[in-house]
C-alpha cells in the first residue's frame, strides 16, 4: 500500500518514542516527510522529553490518561475527541501501540493478569476503530495472552470486523538486529490484502552484540547522568568485584542475598553481562545489578543510561538535556520499544 510523498503517524503510549524514532528513520530511508498526527502518554517525564525531541514533526500531543478521552463502547462516539479522531485521522499512514504492560508481566507479583490497566489495550483498539490506519503495530509482553479480560481475543474479533487482517507474533529483538534477547508480543495489522508478506519480511539475517555497540563508549567518563552509572552499595560493588577478578558471569549462591540462595529462576540477577552476546532485555531496572545482568562486560560497575539506550538501538542524536532524575532516565529508556520494529515494519511495507 503505497504512503506517497510522506508518512503521517499516531503513537499512543507513545513513552519517549521508540516506535517514532522508527517512522522517522523509515522516512529518512525512504527520502519522504514525516508527520506524527498524534502522539500521547501521561507520564510527565516522557512527555516532556517527546514534545523536545519531536517538535518540528509533531501536529498534536496529548499529555493525560487516553481513558478520559476515549471510552470503552465500541458500539458507538462517546466523546468529542473520538469525533475529533475521525474528522482529524481518518486513514492515518501507521499507528503504533505500546499499552501498559505491568498488568501482564510475569515480574508483576501483585496484580498479574489483572489490573486496570490492562483495559488500556482495548481503548487502543477503539482508536484503530476510529481513524482506520493503513497499518498498525501493538506491542505488549509475551504473557499479555493470558490476562483475565482475554484482550487480546477480543482485540482480534473488533480489528477482524473493521475489515484488518492481523497476523499475531511474539518477536525476538535480536531478529530485528537488536543486540538484545527481548521478547514481545506484537499485533500487527493491515487493510491491505499483503501483511503477511509484509511480516516475514521485517527480519534480519544480520546479528549483533554489545562489542559491536557499546566498544565507542569503554573509558568513557561524565558526571552527566547519561554517561555515568548509578552507584553501588558495598557488598555490590564487593560482588561486582568476584565476578571481574574471577572472570565470572553468575554470581555463586553464598555470595547472593539470602532471599536469593534458595531455589530461584532469576539466574541472571548480580550477573555480569559478555562483550561478545547480547543483553539481557533492558528494563528501567538496569541501574541495579539486583534487577539483572546489567553489570558491564569489561568494567566493574552497571551499564550507564547511554550504554541501555546504544543496547535498545536508539539514537544518539536524541537530546536528554532536560531529564534531571536518574529514575526517570532509567524508567523512559527501559520501557522504551526499540525502533528497529518500526523501521522496519515501515520499510517492508513499502516494499524495502
Amino acid at each position: 500500500m503505497s504512503i506517497g510523498n510522506s508518512i503521517k503517524v499516531v503513537d499512543l503510549f507513545c513513552g519517549m518514542g521508540g516506535l517514532t524514532i522508527g517512522a522517522l528513520q523509515a522516512a529518512a530511508d525512504l527520502n519522504v516527510d514525516c508527520e506524527i498526527s498524534f502522539a500521547c502518554d501521561m507520564d510527565d517525564a516522557a512527555s516532556e522529553f517527546y514534545n523536545r525531541n519531536f517538535a518540528k514533526n509533531l501536529k498534536e500531543y496529548c499529555h493525560g490518561d487516553i481513558s478520559k478521552i476515549i471510552g470503552d463502547d465500541f458500539s458507538r462516539i462517546e466523546t468529542t475527541f473520538e469525533q475529533g479522531v475521525i474528522d482529524r485521522l481518518k486513514g492515518t499512514d501507521f499507528l503504533f501501540a505500546g499499552p501498559p504492560c505491568q498488568g501482564h508481566s510475569n515480574l508483576n507479583n501483585h496484580s498479574r493478569r489483572e489490573d486496570p490497566r490492562n483495559i488500556l489495550y482495548l481503548r487502543t483498539i477503539k482508536f484503530i476503530g476510529l481513524c482506520l490506519p493503513k497499518y498498525f503495530i501493538i506491542e505488549n509482553v509475551p504473557s499479555v495472552v493470558h490476562s483475565k479480560e482475554s484482550v487480546v481475543e477480543k482485540s482480534r474479533e473488533v480489528l477482524l470486523e473493521h475489515g484488518y487482517q492481523v497476523v499475531e507474533a511474539v518477536i525476538d529483538f535480536k531478529m530485528l538486529g537488536v543486540p538484545q534477547g527481548r521478547k514481545r508480543h506484537v499485533i500487527f495489522g493491515s487493510l491491505s490484502d499483503d501483511l503477511d508478506s509484509v511480516v516475514s519480511s521485517i527480519y534480519t539475517n544480520e546479528r549483533f552484540v554489545l562489542s559491536d555497540v557499546l566498544h565507542d563508549l569503554v573509558g568513557l567518563r561524565s558526571e552527566n547522568i547519561f554517561d555515568s552509572p548509578s552507584s553501588m552499595t558495598a557488598v555490590n560493588k564487593a560482588r561486582a568485584d568476584f565476578l571481574y577478578s574471577t572472570d565470572s558471569y553468575d554470581l555463586p549462591n553464598e555470595l547472593r542475598p539470602l532471599c536469593h540462595q534458595s531455589k530461584h529462576s532469576y539466574k541472571s540477577m548480580y550477573g555480569r553481562l559478555k562483550w561478545d552476546d547480547v543483553a539481557q532485555t533492558i528494563t528501567g531496572g538496569f541501574g541495579s545489578m539486583g534487577q539483572g545482568r546489567f553489570l558491564h562486560p569489561l568494567e566493574a560497575r552497571v551499564i550507564t543510561p547511554h550504554e541501555a539506550a546504544r543496547i535498545q538501538g536508539l539514537p544518539d542524536w536524541l537530546d536528554y538535556s532536560g531529564v534531571t532524575k536518574r529514575t526517570s532516565l532509567q524508567k523512559m529508556i527501559g520501557n522504551a520499544v526499540p525502533p528497529a520494529l518500526s523501521r522496519r515494519f515501515v520499510l517492508s511495507a513499502q516494499g524495502r
